[in-house]
């Protein structure tokens, strides 16, 4: 009897696993659709923060990084870490929005904690003067709304909507 239990919590486990490995491909599918999708800076605003951070790090992925997700950053959300050298936030932001040099400054802490030394800020929005030479100072790159809209149309078409269209051909 011991052995039918045993087997069944294995079966289990494995069931289980097999599920989120699934759920996991289905929503790279997604984000990958997302990307090919993008048409301006409306689209991207109207995401879901995770979908938002997700979607930058396919265009990264995209652009040949080696992207990873780090833990929770303090202000929810989570950093994209690209080759274990540059440590990005993404900030989904209205496109008039311009980032505070408190935001930089917590990114710059952030990044030390973690021995990067190498930042990004991504934003729909854009940067106040001061932001910006803060993180010119403190080699963190500034992407605005523009610039961001530009790297989603410059990486579409790599995708899986790609793929699946060459496979059909």
């Amino acid at each position: 009897m011991l052995i039918i239990y045993a087997i069944a919590v294995l079966f289990s486990w494995v069931f289980c696993e097999l599920s989120i490995k699934l759920f996991e491909l289905i929503y790279y599918i997604k984000i990958s659709i997302l990307v090919d999708k993008i048409e301006c800076k409306d689209d991207l605003l109207f995401l879901r923060t995770k979908d938002f951070e997700h979607v930058i790090a396919e265009v990264f992925r995209r652009n040949g990084y080696k992207v990873r997700f780090s833990g929770h950053f303090g202000e929810g959300g989570t950093g994209i870490i690209l080759n274990e050298l540059y440590y990005v936030l993404a900030r989904k932001e209205h496109y008039h929005h311009l980032v505070e040099i408190e935001f930089a400054k917590k990114l710059k802490r952030h990044m030390d904690n973690n021995s990067i030394y190498r930042g990004m800020v991504v934003t729909l929005g854009d940067f106040k003067t001061n932001t910006k030479y803060y993180c010119h100072i403190n080699v963190i790159a500034c992407i605005n709304g523009d610039q961001l809209l530009q790297m989603c149309k410059d990486v579409k078409g790599s995708g899986f909507d790609t793929i699946f269209a060459k496979s059909q051909n």
